[in-house]
């Protein structure tokens, strides 16, 4: 089990290559990428309510709500930290890295492999979906990240920033897949119930964030919904 979730967690690690590569040789325009974190925020939202939450809740009702609450704090305290962090730097007009971001990307991509090896503790199909979500939601969290760190970084620097920060991930699902493994339901709800949280956090205050400051259109906005039906056909086809 172990070999093969670190095997599948090697698909969004090439995902936040490939948006590197694509920053660095190609950038997409301001729409195009506006609505395609619109699409990447609609497969992750998918993924937290057809895969993370409506088991959890059935078999281990209150277990996915301590999980989710503790999410909840844990997510927006490393914000806390991070725009600290920043704030501090641009205080003492320090030059260099958004070191706040590169922490809290680092951070969320470490949690999300750990959720991937708890997704395959719990079953091969949930792992196989939730690899899925990371990846098209590593394309564009990576593409955000170095349009960030353009003009700040050499060329080679902006391409290889979003897979070396990827590399938490395979680090997360090792250690989720080794600890988790034969854990009782109720720990796998609940640490599937904190990765929700983390995903939806990315969603939220990543993707559409971006999305919305890149410039808001009705075909962006689409793309959220297209994502989430998407993953619905997906979740279908895949038995």
């Amino acid at each position: 089990m172990l070999a093969r979730a670190v095997l599948f967690t090697l698909v969004p690690v090439a995902a936040a290559a490939a948006s590197g590569l694509i920053a660095v040789l190609r950038p997409p325009g301001v729409r195009v990428t506006s609505g395609l974190q619109h699409f990447a925020a609609g497969v992750v939202f998918a993924a937290v309510a057809v895969e993370l939450l409506p088991g959890v809740i059935d078999q281990t009702p209150w277990v996915a709500v301590v999980g989710f609450a503790v999410g909840i704090a844990v997510m927006f305290g490393f914000r806390a930290i991070s725009e600290r962090a920043e704030q501090r730097r641009e205080e003492r007009a320090l030059p260099g890295l958004p070191l706040g971001l590169l922490i809290a990307i680092g951070i969320d991509f470490l949690i999300d492999g750990v959720i991937l090896g708890a997704g395959f503790s719990a079953g091969a199909r949930l792992g196989f979906l939730l690899t899925i979500a990371l990846a098209v939601e590593y394309l564009f969290v990576g593409l955000s990240l170095s349009a960030t760190l353009s003009g700040l970084v050499s060329r080679t620097g902006t391409a290889l920033a979003p897979v070396a920060l990827a590399v938490m991930t395979v680090v997360g699902t090792v250690l989720g897949a080794v600890a988790l493994d034969g854990a009782s339901p109720a720990l796998l709800g609940a640490v599937l119930a904190f990765g929700a949280v983390a995903f939806m956090y990315l969603a939220t205050e990543e993707l559409l964030v971006e999305a919305h400051a890149r410039g808001e259109t009705a075909l962006g906005s689409v793309g959220f919904f297209v994502g989430f039906l998407i993953y619905l056909v997906l979740h279908e086809v895949v038995r």
